[in-house]
């Protein structure tokens, strides 16, 4: 089991500044040793201000060339607001394909049980060694990614898998919790008492966290405020 290391905030502003301190060491940390750097990353709200932080500071630091993924991605186009690939482009403007390149989780097929060989295909052809770290968020029923509970995280041997979000039975695609495991760092974000009260009580739980926090085979770091 990963150790778990809690960093706690007063407030927003200062985990934002934290982990983004900490995400361009590892740029440049990569840089130094020549090694890509490659990031899976959440989408959604959360993350948003974090990654806005992010962009206008890459964008005075030359032209690092940096990978991107999502963990996971709703199988809808870019200007759909629910589209994490699109959040990016909104969220990264400066750096978008100057320093960051991406590698989408989607293509022209109908539906993500269609697309995943073609899309494992294309990440382990993109992005064929570990992640330099991925970056996630955690609902208040313990899912990471599109991986839900109950339901699957692997499909074969895949890097992918489709999957349907339990509420509102929107079609999704996410990176499959082994592929998520292929990383150097985890970076877990999560904000209020209620989902802390859930990572607290994850290893007594089936919950994808659970899973995650179980099977990893690095150290993760929680950035948490209130």
């Amino acid at each position: 089991m990963a150790t778990l290391h809690l960093n706690s905030f007063n407030n927003f502003a200062e985990l934002s500044d934290a982990l983004v301190n900490e995400w361009l060491s590892a740029i440049d940390n990569a840089a130094l040793a020549r090694l890509p750097a490659c990031f899976a990353l959440a989408g959604g709200s959360t993350p948003a201000p974090i990654y806005r932080q992010l962009d206008g500071m890459l964008a005075n630091r030359g032209r690092n060339s940096i990978k991107l993924v999502a963990t996971d991605e709703r199988w809808v186009d870019d200007n759909d607001a629910q589209s994490n690939e699109g959040l990016f482009k909104q969220c990264l403007p400066l750096s978008y394909g100057k320093q960051w390149q991406l590698v989408s989780l989607k293509n022209a097929a109908r539906t993500p049980e269609v697309a995943i060989e073609a899309i494992s295909e294309r990440l382990k052809q993109q992005l064929p060694t570990a992640f330099t770290a991925v970056l996630l968020g955690m609902g208040a029923d313990g899912h990471i990614a599109s991986l839900f509970p109950d339901a699957p995280t692997q499909h074969d041997d895949l890097n992918c898998l489709a999957a349907v979000h339990p509420q509102t039975r929107q079609s999704r695609i996410s990176l499959s919790l082994p592929r998520l495991l292929q990383t150097e760092k985890i970076w877990l974000v999560i904000t209020g008492t209620e989902k802390r009260q859930v990572l607290e009580n994850a290893t007594t739980s089936n919950l994808p966290i659970a899973a995650l926090l179980s099977e990893a085979r690095c150290n993760i770091e929680v950035f948490w405020c209130p």
